[in-house]
């Protein structure tokens, strides 16, 4: 992110004994900057007790480009306490407060645009700390309100491409960082945009077909899987699969028929790093036995940016036989980059399973998200109570940046069942 500082006339008795602020802010400007001699003289300064608020915000802006966060709100909050009327260390604490304390440097931005209505980094900041907040229609009018004093406005214009890119616009998106680069070739946030466009997709489908199989019987059947993107946190999706011949099985979510016909339809909200819900209605067709439905319906709770919580609730109806439930709960949990380890808890009562019987079980995923889109996910679940161990892998491998190759496999010891799934994701 861009330093926000702008250097202002000093202040009246700018020096204090050996601390010489005027030389501090000279190298400060200086490109490359004369690292270790600035520290030097910054310390030197802190030593001599100096009362420049310039020796605060110096040291707060060097601490940031560091990556020492909270020393940097420290100095920069002093520099604040310290000359409370000047704009620079507000607008640098601002920048500094962005990524984890997003609200106070809401509160920042706003009081200086209410000092300073034109004050472009204030303005710009809100901007940043309303598309971190997921308030889009507030960064898109903020970023408006830029262009129209400056239609030229570059970071302006890289905002509301990076808008259109969380609203899954990816060719609106491509445009705008385009035109970007036409006006200034080598400017990086619009070059890291372009390199996130194949990244985002307004609609998937994915194609492929399924064996499944236990001792007494085997079926294999075809899927389509489709979404759509409804805006920047909202989902659509729409399932279909044939088979030729029903499967009883149990896995970590209970008692499962493998239907002949399968149709879904489902509404997903994801807002990131916020909250997720989804419901989902599921046609079951049979060929011997009546027909089934389901209705599913999660949220999931981001406790912080590397926690959440899920919970959800199932219901089987259709058929006396089919009359049931399922409840799950679980914790997710990124225990390193591009690692998730999730564990979830289940409990499902089913009138065909020992008439009600409350089945518990618990299963426990890793998942590994790395680059080019590869996703690839091993997990195990355990159902003490009927000694079942549910085996499954998944993974999802880039052909192309419009195509991805999907495999999944599962097996279960209660009976002894298999499935094994292939297909292909295609994406735009």
């Amino acid at each position: 992110m861009a330093v926000t500082l702008i250097l202002l006339p000093p202040p009246a008795a700018a020096q204090d004994g050996a601390c010489d602020i005027e030389e501090i802010q000279r190298m400060f400007g200086m490109t490359p900057r004369p690292l270790s001699k600035l520290r030097k003289s910054l310390h030197t300064c802190e030593a001599t007790g100096a009362t420049d608020y310039r020796v605060s915000l110096f040291l707060g802006v060097l601490a940031r480009e560091d990556g020492e966060q909270d020393t940097a709100i420290a100095h920069l909050r002093r520099a604040v306490q310290m000359a409370p009327a000047e704009t620079n260390p507000a607008l640098e604490l601002g920048v500094t407060l962005e990524a984890a304390h997003p609200d106070e440097a809401r509160a920042i931005y706003t009081n200086l645009l209410a000092r300073e209505p034109a004050l472009r980094p204030a303005r710009l900041g809100l901007a940043r700390v309303a598309r971190r907040q997921n308030h889009l229609h507030e960064a898109e009018t903020l970023y408006r309100q830029l262009l129209e004093q400056d239609p030229a406005d570059i970071d302006a214009r890289n905002g509301l491409s990076w808008l259109a890119l969380a609203r899954h616009r990816p060719r609106r998106a491509q445009q705008g960082f385009e035109e970007v680069l036409r006006t200034e070739p080598g400017n990086a946030e619009a070059r890291a945009g372009l390199a996130m466009i194949g990244d985002v997709h307004h609609y998937t489908l994915e194609m492929g077909g399924i064996i499944a199989s236990t001792p007494e019987t085997s079926s294999h059947g075809v899927q389509l899987h489709g979404t759509a993107a409804l805006g920047a946190f909202d989902t659509l999706e729409l399932g279909w699969s044939h088979a030729s011949a029903d499967i009883a099985t149990v896995s970590a979510n209970g008692l499962t028929i493998f239907p002949r016909d399968d149709v879904t339809l489902g509404y997903q909200r994801l807002v990131p790093l916020g909250y997720a819900i989804s419901v989902v209605y599921d046609y079951r067709g049979h060929g011997a036995l009546p027909t089934e439905h389901w209705i599913d319906g999660s949220v999931t709770i981001y406790l912080t940016d590397r926690v959440r919580w899920s919970g959800g609730y199932r219901k089987s109806f259709g058929d006396a036989l089919y009359d049931g439930r399922l409840l799950r709960t679980g914790l997710g949990v990124d225990v390193a980059p591009r690692w998730q380890l999730t564990a979830t808890l289940y409990n499902s009562q089913q009138a065909a399973f020992e008439d009600y019987r409350s089945l518990w079980s618990g299963a426990l995923d890793i998942t590994y998200a790395g680059p080019h889109e590869l996703v690839l996910s091993a997990g195990v679940g355990v159902s003490p109570a009927i000694d079942n161990r549910d085996l499954h892998l998944s993974a999802l491998v880039a052909i192309s940046g419009h195509v991805a190759l999907r495999l999944a496999a599962s097996h279960n010891s209660y009976s002894s069942a298999q499935s094994l799934r292939a297909g292909l994701r295609m994406a735009w």
